[in-house]
């Protein structure tokens, strides 16, 4: 077969990827000093807001069309995350350095999700989800190997690297499943169902296997978690 027969690869997907694959470790690093800095819950309630960047791209830059109901679904499912919250304690944040780290988290996350949408809508057709995805995790892997050189912290135990691969292949899978969700579904519908859906079932887990005990108001998020995810089915 002539390489005619395949689509030109777009230098703008390339980029995309690029991109995506900086901003993936970035915000794991960003994350990580986060939780050390100004806490965990600050941090997580971050990300979760995060949904509002791929949900409004979706909307308004895409121009989905969805149901009144599907509408309070969406708000209900961002109240149910912010309730969700891990009742963890919450370091004081001093100093314009730590405020920053939320709001990166924040805008990061936002943009990666994003980023996937951007993908699905223009760039589905030129490369796999699998190939994008694996180059992005690539991108990524280089540059916290490179890192990790510059730090001379480049020894693990063969413990650490077991749950380092277990995590990759679990958010490599995960992000690839998500884009196969946006081509069935409007992204303003899978962003916050998807997310929802893994805050109730991690939840539940917790509370199953390892005996947590939410608060009354996690509770309350776990309820509002439910009838959004019902609103927007």
């Amino acid at each position: 077969m002539s390489a005619s027969a395949y689509p030109e690869i777009d230098k703008w997907m390339i980029g995309l990827m690029i991109l995506l694959g900086i901003v993936f470790i970035a915000n794991m690093v960003v994350y990580s000093k986060s939780i050390d800095r100004v806490g965990m819950g600050v941090s997580i309630a971050a990300m979760r807001m995060s949904l509002v960047f791929p949900i409004a791209a979706s909307l308004y830059v895409f121009g989905e069309t969805i149901g009144s109901l599907k509408y309070v679904g969406i708000i209900l499912a961002l109240v149910s995350l912010l309730l969700m919250v891990p009742r963890i304690r919450t370091r004081s944040i001093s100093g314009l350095s730590d405020a920053w780290l939320p709001v990166l988290i924040f805008l990061m996350t936002g943009f990666a999700d994003t980023g996937l949408k951007i993908y699905e809508q223009l760039f589905s057709t030129q490369i796999s989800e699998d190939l994008f995805v694996s180059g992005i995790f690539f991108i990524s892997f280089v540059i916290g190997t490179g890192i990790l050189i510059k730090r001379d912290k480049i020894s693990f135990s063969f413990k650490e690297i077991g749950y380092g691969v277990v995590t990759g292949v679990v958010n490599l899978y995960s992000s690839i499943f998500l884009i196969y969700a946006l081509k069935l579904m409007p992204g303003s519908i899978v962003f916050p169902l998807v997310n929802v859906s893994l805050v109730v079932l991690g939840t539940l887990i917790g509370v199953w296997f390892w005996k947590d005990k939410p608060s009354l108001k996690q509770w309350s998020g776990l309820m509002v978690a439910i009838i959004s995810i019902f609103l927007l089915l």
